[in-house]
């Protein structure tokens, strides 16, 4: 079914708790706490690593940038390569790619990377991981993203930062992009809608209101997605999160989080039509499987 998927409720993946737990966006956030590497939303303390310079140093010593046009990054040349972190706090962390795997089908422009962070001692180790600490592939896209939550601005984009985001496979922002909503092929306004609806952000200030293994069937107004479910219309989603509902009782956040958005009934609207078809300048729909 090309059109059904997992939600997500996060725009992040990290490296000690699952890349499909709570609150990921897609961008790494981690904290260097005693116990490891844990997402910086459940650490107080912790620290988040919101972006990467667009320079870095190849194995051979000499300087090597993101591409302009296209991905960020791709190709096998870039394995070895060393990469700074920057990391909210103000200060960097040392990152180095160990691999590459390119994507197919419809992504062979999508090249997903490996990659370890130095930590104390000089030791490396690995940046996205599963939560039996394998090792993740992680997605590049240029621009940065907000890890705010609840507040104006929270989970928006902004691709004219001359950074570039990393994501590990599984969060919100690599599911999107490997649903063919790539940046570098013009779809930024599709990737920051389809962050939302994975993570049900009705509000559009990066909170989620959706369990990880919720099923979901997304489609879009460009037909990069095509809807072949026939399901509930859930929701019209923009880059500013959701335009409309359904009915209340055919959303996430009434189905499985039983808690209300508070955009919901005033910003957001419960419409009949809604999710029916594109309009008001929505670009991406999500429906629910029937009850």
């Amino acid at each position: 079914m090309q059109g059904a998927h997992i939600d997500d409720e996060s725009v992040t993946g990290q490296a000690s708790l699952s890349p499909n737990g709570p609150d990921e966006i897609g961008v790494i956030p981690f904290s260097l706490s005693p116990n490891g590497v844990s997402l910086n939303s459940l650490s107080p303390n912790g620290t988040s690593l919101n972006s990467l310079s667009p320079n870095g140093i190849s194995v051979n010593g000499a300087p090597i940038s993101i591409a302009v046009m296209g991905p960020p990054l791709s190709g096998t040349a870039v394995v070895g390569s060393t990469w700074t972190g920057r990391v909210a706090d103000g200060s960097t962390l040392a990152l180095r790619i160990e691999e590459a795997m390119q994507g197919t089908g419809a992504n062979t422009d999508v090249w997903s990377y490996r990659w370890s962070m130095s930590s104390a001692g000089g030791a490396w180790q690995p940046l996205c991981a599963d939560a039996a600490g394998h090792p993740l592939f992680a997605d590049a896209t240029g621009g940065t993203w907000n890890l705010a939550q609840g507040v104006p601005g929270g989970g928006s984009y902004h691709p004219e930062n001359p950074d570039f985001t990393l994501a590990c496979r599984g969060s919100a922002i690599a599911k999107c992009v490997e649903l063919g909503y790539k940046p570098w092929a013009g779809f930024e306004t599709e990737i920051v809608a389809c962050t939302r609806a994975m993570r049900a952000d009705y509000c559009g200030d990066g909170t989620p209101f959706t369990v990880t293994g919720t099923l979901i069937n997304i489609f879009d107004d460009l037909g990069i997605q095509r809807d072949t479910a026939d399901w509930i219309p859930e929701a019209a989603w923009g880059p500013n999160g959701a335009l409309c509902v359904s009915k209340k009782k055919d959303t996430r956040f009434d189905r499985v989080v039983h808690e209300t958005p508070s955009c919901f009934p005033h910003a957001v609207k419960p419409e009949k039509s809604c999710g029916t078809e594109f309009s008001e300048g929505a670009a991406i729909i999500t429906e629910l499987p029937p009850q």
